[in-house]
């Protein structure tokens, strides 16, 4: 068989070959996006951080020994977190935060209270806790 081409056909150049086609660039992005998914997984930053916070108070006290003062709990809702929490101090209550996504609560002026427990208005000893779940703001 002669592989010469006729004298009076056009020269064509030989296609040039592709290293990687649409289907292996597919593949090799799949591929990467699977490593970094394993990788995440297997050390451990893949699962949301939730982050508690409790303050503590001292409890009122007098000569003959520790006072229990009861107070109403202050409706926190809607606040900026770090509001809500210098308003549970000054109230004498400790308090739970509960929330804060991946990297947990970096800046308590960018999370928003978004429920509290107990209700606004519930009788508590002073010293106890509040419950306070954050969304980002």
């Amino acid at each position: 068989m002669n592989t010469q081409a006729h004298p009076g056909a056009p020269a064509t150049a030989p296609e040039p070959r592709r290293r990687f086609g649409p289907l292996g660039l597919a593949l090799g992005i799949a591929g990467g996006f699977l490593c970094g998914v394993l990788l995440v997984a297997v050390l451990g930053g893949a699962k949301p951080v939730v982050e508690k916070r409790t303050i503590t108070v001292p409890a009122t006290q007098t000569s003959g020994g520790t006072v229990i003062v009861s107070t109403r709990v202050p409706p926190l809702v809607g606040q900026r977190l770090d509001v809500a929490l210098t308003r549970l101090e000054r109230s004498r209550f400790t308090a739970e935060v509960d929330g804060g996504g991946l990297f947990g609560i970096l800046e308590e002026s960018n999370w928003v209270v978004a429920e509290q427990t107990p209700a606004p208005g519930t009788m508590l000893e002073q010293g106890s806790q509040v419950g306070l779940r954050v969304e980002h703001a």
